[in-house]
């Protein structure tokens, strides 16, 4: 009976003898990483993440461990255009005890904004534009401003254009091709006049 008590204390012994604690690393999974400029963090440990060049998920490791029963929070330094975060709710930070290796996954989405800007001069129905083939939308009657229905990928090409004109006008739009940065674009004027 008194061996089934000592043998915890035993190997409890054994830990104290060898440094005491069991030492755990913290890595990961990021998913959907596309640009470069991540930087992940736990405390004074780091590593820049890069994406990898066919676009598939990237592993990760800190390179400090932790020891048995500290507590992490790993720290997301977003890269360049995209907003990452963890694939669970509170994914990023716990305390090492569970599993020998500590393993976060992180998914990150490209940033996107809209299209927008003042109309003049569309006092009829029936005006649509689009974006490539994205969403054809129909602009009020007398509106005075619009906003395109989808949002445009930072670092992407966009070309807003007229897909029907409506009856009686002739509707042109002014800075509607660019490039997406990292923020809205206000600027896409709609002018219509008499055709």
């Amino acid at each position: 009976m008194k061996a089934m008590y000592l043998a915890p204390i035993a190997l409890a012994l054994a830990l104290a003898g060898c440094g005491g604690k069991e030492s755990y690393t913290v890595g990961g999974t990021v998913n959907g990483l596309k640009f470069s400029g991540m930087e992940l963090s736990n405390g004074s440990s780091k590593v820049a993440v890069q994406p990898a060049a066919d676009g598939s998920a990237v592993k990760f490791q800190l390179p400090n461990s932790i020891d048995y029963g500290d507590e992490y929070e790993i720290v997301i330094k977003n890269p360049a255009h995209q907003s990452c975060g963890p694939a669970l709710s509170g994914g990023l930070k716990g305390s090492a005890g569970y599993t020998q290796t500590i393993d976060v996954t992180i998914n990150c989405a490209v940033n996107a904004f809209k299209l927008s800007g003042p109309v003049t001069g569309l006092n009829v129905a029936g005006l649509i534009i689009i974006n490539g083939n994205g969403t054809a939308q129909e602009i009020a009657k007398d509106a005075a401003n619009f906003e395109y229905a989808d949002a445009i990928q930072s670092q992407s090409s966009y070309g807003l254009v007229v897909l029907k004109q409506p009856a009686g006008k002739s509707c042109t739009i002014a800075n509607g091709t660019g490039v997406m940065q990292d923020d809205a674009v206000k600027n896409v004027a709609i002018t219509c006049v008499p055709a």
